[in-house]
């Protein structure tokens, strides 16, 4: 592509940079197809055939499945210079469906060459394996989320989940979460309505666990934290 040294030092900057190495990011950037997206978009379609992987480079792209009855479930948020779809390619289509909820660039590399760079480099094969090893934990959190009935608890597990490196960002402080959607958006992706989210949050902050300042989530007591991410006795 021709802009590709445009992405190529924030690519090495990010977690999924540093693994991989100057090498190989040149030769994905190089090998790789960019996309433009608009806000809303839909990038692919849950079943259709598993093409290639995509490297969001600009953006936010989530990945959701929906119901019978048309509700949205969203399984994860992807941020800019991480990939999405690595384990599509074994299933031989897309178990989710991805969406751009902004302005948004991925660059697709296609299936023949994921494979050939798997071939190539080990160091690719280990991230690509990595990556499949993340989303079985990703699921299995799901899971325990949408298990805990008490909105409070449900909202305390993400905000421990993320700051354990799901959004991470180095240059970003230890204890701040920022969020990478609107409160409403985050509110779907934990199975509850923005009123009862609202009130979740209010709660931690009443109680001193958290400062919420807008999309900043301030984390002042992270054993409370812990304690208020646990189901309620009964």
């Amino acid at each position: 592509m021709p802009d590709a040294d445009r992405h190529l030092e924030p690519l090495l900057a990010s977690a999924a940079g540093r693994a991989l190495g100057e090498e190989l990011c040149r030769e994905i950037l190089r090998l790789g197809t960019a996309r433009r997206y608009g806000p809303d978009t839909m990038i692919f379609q849950e079943g259709d055939e598993a093409y290639g992987i995509f490297l969001v480079c600009e953006g936010l792209v989530k990945l959701v499945r929906y119901t019978l009855d048309g509700r949205e479930v969203i399984l994860h948020l992807t941020e800019p210079y991480r990939f999405i779809a690595e384990a599509a390619l074994f299933l031989g289509y897309f178990p989710a469906s991805a969406v751009a909820t902004d302005e948004s660039e991925l660059i697709v590399l296609r299936q023949e060459d994921v494979f050939d760079l798997m071939d190539r480099h080990p160091r690719f094969m280990r991230r690509i394996f990595d990556a499949m090893a993340v989303w079985m934990k990703r699921l299995v959190d799901k899971i325990d989320q949408l298990t805990l009935n008490d909105a409070t608890a449900r909202l305390a597990h993400y905000i421990l989940q993320a700051l354990k490196g799901e959004l991470d960002d180095p240059a970003s402080p230890a204890n701040v979460l920022h969020l990478p959607v609107k409160k409403g958006e985050l509110a779907r992706m934990l199975n509850m309505n923005q009123a009862t989210l609202s009130r979740a949050l209010r709660k931690l902050q009443n109680e001193g666990v958290l400062d919420v300042r807008a999309r900043d989530l301030v984390v002042l007591d992270s054993a409370g934290l812990k304690k208020a991410s646990l189901p309620p006795l009964e």
